[in-house]
């Protein structure tokens, strides 16, 4: 069996996941708006929900993103809702950076013992024009944010589940713990779009989007 996931946008706002979930599939929805995602979902739903809170929410770098203290919040009551195992705090992507880092630890320290995820924020091209558009300095390592930096950070909080960083132990965003939450028996792990993405070829995009989220 297929696990669903909705990569190419946010479940909040792209609904075209719904016609599977409601079909009893399972599905992993991922959202930055978990505050409007919360009405559209139930308990009976075979679903796994990863709340993105970089805890940059209401801000130039994500002006239409809820205060992170609602997404939190919002959280919680799906994890009310849904159960707490079927909740994931995903703190993607951190900038690694003094304030960066201190916005993540401040929203870590909210995760009430949810599963964690987290990856660092990766400069492409169109990140630093996004920086320079917004006003802000752009980053000044060359890709991946500095190793040290990124171990540090990951052992800070726990060591957490992490997605595609090298010299880190990654897990795929679709994996065999959510695969034996959702109760979906997995063959094995795939090639995925970059060389650390360790998802199960069980993955299946709900979301027909070809444009970055």
């Amino acid at each position: 069996m297929k696990i669903g996931v909705t990569e190419r946008g946010d479940a909040a706002v792209n609904h075209e996941w719904k016609p599977w979930v409601e079909s009893g599939k399972p599905a992993i929805l991922i959202t930055k708006n978990p505050v409007k995602l919360f009405n559209h979902i139930n308990k009976d739903m075979n679903i796994i929900v990863n709340c993105t809170i970089t805890g940059y929410g209401h801000t130039s770098i994500e002006p239409n993103v809820p205060y992170p203290c609602d997404s939190i919040n919002a959280m919680y009551l799906i994890g009310n809702k849904i159960g707490a195992d079927k909740v994931v705090l995903r703190i993607d992507p951190i900038i690694p950076t003094p304030k960066g880092i201190e916005k993540s630890m401040e929203v870590f320290s909210k995760n009430a013992g949810y599963r964690v995820r987290i990856s660092f924020l990766d400069n492409y091209d169109h990140i630093k024009t996004r920086f320079r558009n917004a006003g802000l300095p752009v980053l000044s390592y060359d890709f991946h944010a500095p190793l040290d930096i990124r171990k540090k950070v990951w052992e800070d909080m726990g060591r957490p589940e992490v997605c595609a960083e090298p010299g880190l132990p990654c897990s795929g965003c679709v994996s065999k713990t959510d695969a034996d939450i959702l109760g979906v028996s997995i063959r094995d792990v795939r090639k995925g779009q970059r060389p650390l993405c360790n998802c199960v070829v069980e993955k299946h995009e709900l979301l027909s989007n070809k444009h970055p989220c």
